[in-house]
């Protein structure tokens, strides 16, 4: 079965009907692709939403992410992994975060 990483872009681009997105999507309700995301991704979406006042979508894209994907922690050794990512790529903080906490599952990175 394929993994799939989601990040933030991935479930903002859902939201926007993007037709690719939607197709992965699907194949993950169906249970043909394991989608696994970071903890941190919920943060991000959350905050997203309250941005752009469409907060009323939250608690249904909430317990969509959590019903059909494996959602990761970022720990101690994550952290630590991110900052050597960021420093070493440039990568934001965040996005160094939720890399590093998806990237040793065998995926196929989705994020738009």
């Amino acid at each position: 079965m394929e993994i799939a990483g989601l990040d933030t872009g991935f479930f903002t681009q859902l939201l926007k009907g993007n037709i690719r997105t939607v197709k992965v999507w699907n194949s993950v309700i169906n249970g043909e692709t394991k989608a696994v995301t970071s903890a941190l991704v919920l943060f991000e979406l959350k905050r997203i939403l309250h941005k752009i006042d469409e907060i009323q979508k939250w608690p249904d894209l909430r317990d969509a992410i959590i019903k059909n994907c494996d959602v990761v922690p970022v720990d101690l050794e994550v952290a630590q992994d991110a900052a050597s990512l960021s420093h070493g790529t440039g990568l934001p903080a965040v996005d160094s975060l939720i890399f590093a906490s998806i990237k040793d599952f065998r995926y196929i990175l989705y994020n738009r």
